[in-house]
């Protein structure tokens, strides 16, 4: 059998459902459109209007990032800090409004994340209860001044209730949508006693999706923690793979994503996943601010029989490569549309993950 047919049997699987039409549509569809955060260019990542817009906006996947919290359930935020002031050399952030609740403000500490000093609250100190009383705002208010007026309204979720989420979706209108599930810092939450892949997989027996057809799909910048989740469950992995720098769990050994990226680096990667994530910068080859080819690391993800989903697309001028944009206030909103189909339509390409699925659903042949 070749690798690309194997690569088509093991990423198209059919997926049950209650009709024989929607029982014969293979999940996810090629291209698929996955919802970064839900369709968090409107709403605060990944809370429920979020995930609903995207829904709503034809997503094919909710991705999402996955915590714990002190008390071992899995909460859907991006980052360990709930909250951090002070990040090492870079930009400060906050995804909730954890620094403004006195009854914290003992929980504030530095940690080391991934090699990165960080001062702030972090999930794992809190028990899902607390989480739970803790409300989002817009991580990039300046850029977003919509999504930001609605900071203070919503909970932080479970992993389980953006589930429900997708369940709900799918026996409503009949049209599939499932789980991009990334797991966050697992080899530091190890460190400190909780055990995110045995989390998981609790979570994906209680919802007996721990198959090849189950609608999820699970991807990790670290490799270990993918690879453990293999040996015990075959739900399809993504290794997601950084424009720089290597996997945190391996920094010891030297590994880089550039090694990843190469024929001998895609093929131990297809050992245990079924697909890898690039960003654009290493997915695609550019000219004159344009995506106009897969790169070679796409091409060599393909030859070993591995599908290749692309991040992050943000409609935004701030985000958007040169030729993609109009105007110059990098907070308007740029032809996200045409830089999906420069992508998709250069072939070898399986996905898309996106900040805003309305921006770009037309780019979707469906």
């Amino acid at each position: 059998m070749s690798l690309l047919l194997r690569h088509a049997l093991a990423w198209a699987v059919v997926l049950p459902a209650a009709t024989t039409a929607q029982a014969q549509t293979p999940w996810p569809p090629v291209p698929a459109l996955s919802a970064h955060r839900g369709a968090s260019a409107l709403y605060p990542e990944m809370t429920q209007p979020a995930f609903a817009q995207a829904l709503q906006d034809g997503a094919d996947l909710l991705e999402l990032d996955v915590v714990l919290s002190r008390d071992g359930v899995p909460v859907v935020r991006h980052d360990a800090a709930l909250a951090a002031p002070e990040v090492g050399e870079g930009m400060p952030f906050a995804t909730t409004d954890v620094a403004t609740r006195p009854e914290f403000a003992q929980r504030k500490t530095t940690k080391t994340v991934d090699g990165v000093r960080q001062t702030g609250w972090f999930a794992e100190d809190f028990t899902l209860q607390e989480l739970k009383t803790l409300r989002t705002v817009e991580r990039f208010a300046q850029l977003r001044p919509g999504s930001a007026a609605h900071d203070g309204q919503h909970p932080l979720l479970t992993l389980q209730e953006v589930a429900d989420l997708a369940k709900a979706h799918t026996a409503r209108t009949g049209r599939p949508a499932g789980l991009l599930i990334e797991l966050k810092h697992a080899a530091y939450l190890q460190a400190q006693g909780l055990d995110l892949g045995r989390a998981l997989l609790e979570f994906l027996e209680r919802n007996q999706w721990s198959s090849a057809q189950a609608p999820v799909i699970v991807q990790s910048f670290e490799v270990q923690v993918l690879k453990e989740l293999r040996a015990r469950s075959p739900v399809r992995i993504l290794q997601l793979l950084g424009g720089k720098g290597g996997p945190p769990d391996r920094a010891a050994q030297g590994a880089t994503y550039a090694q990843m990226a190469s024929a001998q680096g895609m093929a131990a990667i297809a050992a245990y996943a079924q697909g890898v994530a690039l960003p654009r910068q290493l997915a695609m080859a550019m000219d004159k601010g344009r995506w106009i080819a897969p790169s070679a690391a796409t091409r060599e993800a393909k030859a070993a029989g591995l599908a290749v989903h692309v991040w992050t697309l943000r409609p935004e001028n701030q985000f958007l490569p040169p030729a993609y944009r109009k105007g110059t206030n990098p907070a308007d909103r740029g032809d996200a549309l045409a830089e999906a189909r420069a992508i998709l339509g250069s072939g070898g390409v399986d996905g898309l993950i996106a900040d805003d699925p309305a921006a770009i659903h037309d780019a979707f042949r469906r």
